[in-house]
């Protein structure tokens, strides 16, 4: 029998569940799924596999060409987080503006779709012993249920701290029972995952071949450490983190924008991946939310935010102040700050577009502020420039102001690539080749993602079928939470030599213990900014930035996304707020139980602060 994949499979993954209206409601339906029912899932080898790999088909993203779901929020919670601002027809939108509810759809969603995989594999772990397989299959699969189980409670977990424990399968009068606590959750997922690492058939990892991506001692290890970094439980920690290189995993060796393509999508870096294939009907829509038009015709509903654009430091290590790279800046209202992004040759251009636009130019920003800054020749190159002497990571994570790029979208230009876009401001001359880039929103300058965005004709079907593997857990991100811990505990000597394996690839120069100078670690406090410094960066459109800002402390993600009162918001390349407004609310995080599942559950308590 042909072994199978995480999502990318040869056959279709048979449903365990049909639709899960909460914890544990309705998560078995007594219908058929290609003449298989629950009661005679587990009687073959074949039934088995397909069962497990059922597990993992939470993952799917069922409604593409709806950009308020997919990768059970793994990336579009970005936007909640520093790194990214989304725009006002996102779903996360809400907990930005303080509108959200507990009846709100992601709250609902996300807890219905992980207990539904909480359920599958109480289910598999259950049954799998009626199926006729061999001690070495029988464990691996069963460390594998166990493994998800715990990953589905860590994921549930951070979000709703504390949350029903379920591990066994149940019918739907059986889901009645109240939260645990967030301390007992946590415990429950070490548990698991002590089961799945002490189990010798268990692999060490799974690098490469029909399993690579699996379960395996190694992301065990990697989220029990992970768990213990949430319970500030450092010294363990370090124990457990630093086992998972010793399994064979490590830092990919080439550019840090190269690893998040498909030529690398099944790298060492990798622990724990969700796998896509389109042509199987396995796929994401992270390219419409992140692309724009000339991007395979992208939405571009999810940006990099312009705080977190200057948080880059300089290529010197040194911290980024734009009133030093445009003296004047800090002079200018932040609308006036325009004119430094005003493409070439508008003052002496004959095309009546850029005739146009100049004037308006003129009239938004004011006359006199562009007769002193603006420079008709030089301004496109003294922007551009400024962007190239930062952190590396900046511009191959971001595509920033006239960046070039090889372009394609599907209803344009008949189809064909268009080569030497420039992603100027205002956008004028779509063109063909050399034309201006094109984003979706246009009413100003946005940045958009570079990282995971695709913008090569026939690498992708289409903007709704994005699959290239994406990354649950990956190694640096492994060696980072490692890091904080040391720093954490003082450490700071391992601290540093952690933090500069990462920065080392990144081209950036290497951080010192004492002395002077920007890369001068002057003890634990400074060394633990480094490694959030590092863990910002690295990490944007990954999913883990939201939940590093809560696990570093309220206070702390309140002063990185929300700033000063009513300053917060969706805005242009240089500051300047849209619409789109974010304000503070003390509710924000923990996440509420959802109303549906308090009026299906007597036993659950309403989740304080929260508006029933």
């Amino acid at each position: 029998m042909e072994k199978t994949r995480i999502i990318k499979v040869k056959y279709l993954i048979v449903l365990l569940a049909a639709t899960v209206a909460g914890c544990g409601k309705d998560f078995l339906d007594t219908a058929p799924y290609n003449d298989i029912t629950t009661a005679n899932m587990w009687t073959s080898e074949e039934l088995a596999d397909k069962g497990v790999n059922g597990i993992f088909n939470v993952f799917r993203n069922a409604n593409v060409s709806n950009t308020t779901g997919g990768l059970l929020e793994v990336a579009l919670m970005e936007g909640s987080g520093f790194t990214s601002q989304f725009y006002k027809n996102n779903f996360t939108y809400q907990f930005l503006t303080g509108d959200v509810t507990p009846n709100y759809q992601i709250i609902q969603n996300t807890w219905r779709r992980h207990y539904e995989g909480v359920h599958r594999c109480n289910d598999a772990i259950a049954n799998l012993e009626k199926a006729p397989l061999s001690e070495e299959k029988y464990n691996r699969l069963l460390s594998e249920a166990t493994f998800m189980r715990a990953y589905f409670y860590f994921r549930l977990n951070r979000l709703y701290q504390g949350v029903p424990i379920y591990d066994v399968p149940i019918s739907n009068e059986d889901a009645v029972k109240t939260q645990s606590s967030a301390d007992e959750v946590w415990q429950f997922c070490i548990d698991d995952l002590t089961a799945c690492i002490e189990n010798p058939h268990f692999p060490e990892a799974n690098l490469a071949g029909d399993f690579y991506g699996r379960p395996s001692k190694a992301s065990a290890y990697a989220l029990r450490g992970m768990i213990y970094m949430w319970k500030k439980d450092y010294e363990k920690a370090i124990s457990d983190l630093g086992k998972v290189e010793a399994l064979g995993h490590g830092m990919f060796t080439g550019e840090y924008g190269d690893l998040f393509t498909r030529d690398h999508e099944q790298d060492p870096e990798f622990i724990l991946t969700v796998q896509y294939d389109s042509e199987a009907g396995y796929g994401d829509n992270l390219q419409k939310i992140i692309g724009g038009r000339d991007h395979y015709d992208g939405w571009t509903e999810l940006q990099p935010a312009p705080g977190f654009v200057d948080y880059y430091q300089n290529s010197d290590g040194s911290e980024f102040s734009w009133n030093e790279a445009l003296p004047g800046w800090d002079q200018l209202t932040v609308q006036q700050r325009e004119v430094f992004f005003l493409r070439d040759s508008l003052q002496t251009s004959d095309i009546k577009e850029k005739k146009d636009a100049y004037a308006a130019a003129r009239n938004r920003i004011g006359g006199s502020i562009v007769d002193q800054y603006y420079l008709n020749t030089g301004n496109e190159a003294r922007i551009k420039a400024i962007y190239e002497q930062r952190d590396p990571r900046l511009v191959q994570s971001v595509f920033t102001p006239y960046d070039v790029a090889d372009c394609y979208s599907p209803y344009y230009n008949g189809g064909e690539m268009q080569y030497g876009k420039v992603l100027r401001w205002p956008m004028i001359l779509r063109g063909a080749n050399g034309g201006d880039m094109w984003s979706d929103k246009r009413g100003s300058l946005f940045y958009m993602y570079q990282k995971y965005n695709v913008t090569e004709k026939g690498v992708l079907i289409d903007r709704q079928h994005y699959d290239i593997d994406y990354p649950l857990i990956r190694i640096t991100d492994v060696l980072l939470f490692q890091a904080e811990a040391y720093a954490e505990t003082g450490q700071v000597d391992n601290a540093i030599a952690i933090v500069n394996r990462v920065r080392q690839r990144a081209h950036m120069p290497a951080l010192t213990n004492g002395g002077s100078g920007p890369n001068a670690v002057n003890g634990r406090e400074d060394m633990i900014e480094r490694v959030r410094y590092e863990r910002r960066v690295e990490f944007c459109l990954e999913g883990v930035n939201y939940y590093d800002e809560v696990r570093w402390g309220m206070d702390n993600y309140q002063e990185m996304k929300f700033g000063d009162a009513g300053s917060a918001g969706r805005k242009s390349v240089w500051g300047d707020p849209s619409t789109e407004r974010w304000y503070w609310a003390d509710r924000i995080w923990p996440w509420p139980v959802p109303t549906k599942e308090i009026q299906m559950n007597d036993n659950l308590v309403k989740t304080p602060g929260w508006l029933y």
